[in-house]
């Protein structure tokens, strides 16, 4: 029986390793079986970690490791492995895929083969008498099946017994695994729960609702578009989202948020030539606060669809998000949880009462926000779902969303930022996207200089 290693991040990322014996060592030292890098995987100790396998099951136990271990994201002082299990040597340490290989003449053999044998060992025993009673054949039958099998073995062959002299045997072992397996759901669903309940708590204050009008202006005359019929000015409304990143008014949002012209994007309108852009109203509205913050773009990025905006705090304490700087805190498979706000003012109208809805639904848009605001009504929704790819330009997942999320933050199950919302597929509710936030990172780390 062979332990195999899929290295999917840290310093063996990418490589694929096979192990067969009693013992595997792990940690960073030159002596350890599974040597991880050092100076690249900082949160492995050098005796991380040992693998032993015994009976036919592998067990991992950690060595007093500075890090911890993890298996399928719980840390775990010794456990039994089971294949595909997902196991991480120190917080956001390297990750690894463990997977169980049975090659053919292994002890552990399967099922039907050691029943077969040991029958006919049963029957040889015999052989050239009479059988007397079938008690009998079959208590030499159990004898040669734990004479030749594994302890996994054992356990079958009693409850094949069990099956034969009443089926109550086959009843218990349903009923066990069926309870088994809903529990390990239903701790996987407490989970996720959990963690997106943590992230609510902890920073939904630190997310706000943007709210952007503007005019056209003719760069000709300087003045703004106009309707032929009335002569009313024209403007152009439109809602995002974004988040805080620093105590200083840091905000991350998307680009076409920023700039709703932009070539990439063509998210609002087009814009012909001899016409720009100008805002009548740019600012953010934070939970909880009900005065909103004017907004300045600081920088955008050309390449992805990321902006960097700022405000001043007046000094309101508002929650800062972490982000993932790690660079591999998104992983297929695993949940995600999305805060923002779709569907803009419509949604969150459907917070009140019906009458109250009603109201705000027919003020302008400029006032039906700050109505929100007085009536503390502007609160990020939450979506759940998982990472269904990490592409080097997106993250795709299902967690769902609507224009007016875009630039929203995407967390991990530690609570981090891994990603911004700016896309879906258009009549295709199963994948958005996310640009990963690295390409963030890079714009911060611009606007430091």
């Amino acid at each position: 029986m062979k332990a195999i290693f899929v290295y999917l991040s840290g310093s063996k990322r990418g490589k694929t390793e096979f192990f067969v014996g009693p013992k595997i060592s792990i940690g960073t030292d030159a002596s350890c079986n599974v040597r991880f890098e050092p100076a690249i995987d900082i949160s492995t100790s050098p005796f991380h970690a040992e693998m032993r396998f015994e009976k036919c099951t592998y067990i991992l136990k950690d060595l007093g490791s500075t890090g911890g271990t993890f298996v399928n994201n719980r840390q775990i002082q010794e456990v039994v492995l089971h294949d595909s299990d997902l196991i991480e040597y120190g917080e956001d340490g390297p990750r690894v895929r463990f997977r169980i290989k049975v090659d053919e003449g292994d002890v552990c053999k399967p099922f039907r083969e050691v029943l077969a044998d040991s029958m006919d060992l049963a029957r040889e025993a015999h052989k050239g008498r009479r059988l007397t009673t079938a008690t009998l054949f079959f208590k030499t039958l159990l004898v040669e099946a734990f004479t030749q099998s594994s302890l996994k073995f054992k356990i079958s062959a009693f409850i094949v017994l069990m099956i034969v002299f009443g089926g109550v045997g086959t009843l218990f072992y349903n009923v066990y695994t069926t309870l088994t397996e809903t529990t390990k759901r239903v701790e996987v669903l407490e989970f996720e729960s959990a963690v997106a309940k943590k992230i609510i708590r902890n920073f939904s204050g630190g997310i706000c609702l943007i709210q952007c009008s503007f005019v056209l202006i003719d760069e000709l005359t300087g003045e703004p578009l106009r309707a032929w019929s009335d002569g009313r000015l024209l403007t152009n409304d439109y809602t995002g989202t974004g988040f805080l990143v620093s105590k200083g008014g840091k905000v991350l949002t998307n680009h076409h948020i920023a700039d709703p012209t932009w070539a990439k994007s063509a998210q609002f309108v087009s814009i012909e030539k001899g016409f720009k852009p100008m805002f009548k109203e740019f600012r953010a509205f934070f939970p909880k606060v009900k005065e909103p913050f004017p907004l300045k773009v600081e920088m955008v990025s050309e390449e992805s669809d990321v902006a960097l905006l700022s405000f001043d705090p007046r000094g309101i304490d508002i929650p800062v998000l972490e982000l993932d700087v790690s660079h591999s805190g998104a992983v297929e498979g695993e949940p995600i949880v999305l805060l923002g706000y779709p569907a803009g003012l419509s949604a969150l109208f459907a917070k009140a009462d019906p009458d109250t809805a009603r109201e705000l639904s027919e003020m302008p848009f400029i006032e039906a926000a700050q109505a929100l605001s007085d009536r503390d009504l502007i609160r990020p929704f939450t979506t759940q779902g998982h990472v269904s790819d990490v592409l080097e330009g997106r993250i795709i997942y299902d967690a769902q969303t609507t224009v007016g999320g875009s630039g929203g933050p995407v967390f991990n199950n530690k609570g981090k930022v891994v990603a911004i919302s700016y896309g879906i597929f258009r009549g295709f509710r199963g994948a958005n996207f996310g640009v990963p936030i690295k390409h963030a990172l890079v714009l911060l780390e611009k606007g430091k200089r």
